[in-house]
């Protein structure tokens, strides 16, 4: 049994399917649905459903090209001519594709709101509903009650991104501004017609965050649409506990940096269903995702040290515009984060160096041309 028919819950459906046994997904609403959420998609999240067999037909635009723009400086970046780096969908679509690839499989859908999931020594069942099976997979979300039913974890406010998206008129580059937030960014996703835009930072700073909406909705012309609120914890809680495994958000496994969900929606999934096949599926499923859990944990000490000084870590990447670039490579898929990470605290007095002596040189610069224009020709 799977709770919720997003991307994870989905993919865990498809999969499970796929491999023989009977499966039946639940969901409170009827598909497609609105659903909040910035619409971009990696290359590597891409790649990975790829190699399970589906390929996205509802994506909408295709992006090589990276701008990351804040503190009055700007840099660009671009992927290798085979893979995009991020592509734009509307989730509505994307959701209702995914769930349709799971249907197909054989997996059976039904609209009904879950309450609570009991945990029994031979199986799982749903509070006030007749409905019972071997596993139940939680993938409701942020706000699961998969996972405060069954007693595997809550969320503090460290582990939450509040985010607010729009829609903005169609932009030419795909664009991620880093003072947008005081506490995260923005961000500009061209699409089909035009742009899904918003801002996202710590949810214990949410006013900060709705008053930078304002800001940024002003300057890029965006009509607001809703707000959401990413969990990033699941690194440092359990994932799983008995019969009932935590998938996608209802994990917590988003990217702290970044807020990016998709990947490992999937990746959990994969993981999660695999599991089953064990002896002991919540602690296989541990083991499964220990990768994945080491690099998330990572991340949020990156995001602790770099989010607060912004500002001098982003001037810093400008003037050695290598740094943004690798980082680009960890979303598509190309170069691990811990890799990635290792060789950029090497770099990073480097590259201040270099700011700091460009910045010496251009005062030396205006200082002689001062000096030029104080004496008559």
């Amino acid at each position: 049994m799977v709770v919720g028919a997003g991307p994870s819950g989905s993919i865990s459906a498809y999969l499970s399917a796929k491999k023989g046994y009977k499966t039946l997904i639940l969901d409170m609403k009827d598909f497609p649905r609105y659903k909040a959420c910035g619409g971009g998609v990696t290359w590597r999240a891409y790649n990975f459903l790829r190699g399970l067999g589906i390929l996205i037909r509802s994506l909408e635009a295709y992006h090589r090209e990276v701008l990351i723009r804040g503190f009055g400086e700007e840099v660009r970046v671009s992927s290798d001519s085979e893979e995009f780096a991020v592509a734009t969908m509307e989730r509505e679509k994307f959701d209702e594709e995914l769930l349709g690839e799971a249907i197909g499989q054989g997996a059976e859908f039904r609209r009904l709101k879950v309450r609570g999931v009991i945990q029994r020594e031979a199986g799982v069942g749903l509070n006030g509903i007749g409905i019972k099976a071997r596993y139940a997979i939680g993938a409701d979300g942020a706000y699961s009650l998969t996972a405060n039913s069954s007693g595997i974890r809550r969320w503090s406010d460290e582990d939450l991104i509040f985010a607010i998206e729009g829609r903005a008129p169609p932009h030419d580059e795909l664009t991620f501004i880093v003072d947008a937030s005081p506490s995260g960014y923005g961000w500009i996703f061209p699409r089909g017609g035009d742009s899904n835009a918003g801002v996202g930072g710590a949810v214990s700073r949410s006013r900060d965050v709705m008053m930078a909406f304002e800001r940024f909705s002003k300057l890029y012309g965006v009509r607001m649409v809703g707000s959401w609120v990413i969990p990033t914890g699941g690194h440092g809680k359990p994932i799983a506990r008995g019969r009932v495994l935590l998938v996608g958000d209802s994990a917590g496994l988003a990217d702290p940096l970044t807020g990016e969900g998709l990947y490992y929606a999937f990746r959990s999934a994969y993981e999660c269903v695999n599991s089953l096949e064990s002896e002991d599926p919540a602690s296989s499923y541990h083991e499964r995702m220990r990768d994945v859990l080491d690099e998330l944990k990572l991340k949020r000490m990156a995001r602790r040290i770099i989010v607060p000084r912004m500002d001098f870590f982003f001037r810093a990447f400008a003037s050695y515009p290598e740094i943004a670039r690798r980082y680009m490579l960890t979303s598509i898929g190309k170069l691990d984060f811990r890799e990635f990470w290792s060789w950029g605290l090497l770099r990073i007095p480097r590259a201040i160096l270099r700011r700091a002596l460009r910045a010496s040189e251009r005062k030396l610069l205006r200082m002689i041309l001062q000096g030029t224009g104080d004496h008559p020709r």
